[in-house]
């Protein structure tokens, strides 16, 4: 799970900002991340829905929205420590 949201950090960098709010699109598919993190398409199916109903993820339009910057830097950097600011 470290490893899919601090991909999802990397994703970020080339993000479109919007407000709060960074769109990384076109989505990566769930297969593309877990082959980035070696790690299994299911696992990331799951922990990508649980970000989202923890409100920090949605999927729109095959785009993947991060809306809440914050908690995903605070989940990766309780895992890593320190991280370099995105926005």
């Amino acid at each position: 799970n470290d490893r899919v949201h601090a991909e999802l950090l990397r994703l970020a960098q080339d993000g479109r900002h919007d407000g709060a709010e960074i769109a990384i699109s076109p989505a990566p598919t769930h297969a593309d991340i877990a082959s980035r993190v070696a790690t299994h398409r299911e696992a990331v199916t799951k922990e990508l829905s649980r970000l989202t109903r923890e409100g920090i993820l949605r999927k729109e339009k095959g785009t993947l929205v991060i809306t809440d910057l914050p908690r995903l830097q605070e989940l990766v950097a309780g895992a890593l420590g320190d991280l370099p600011d995105i926005v």
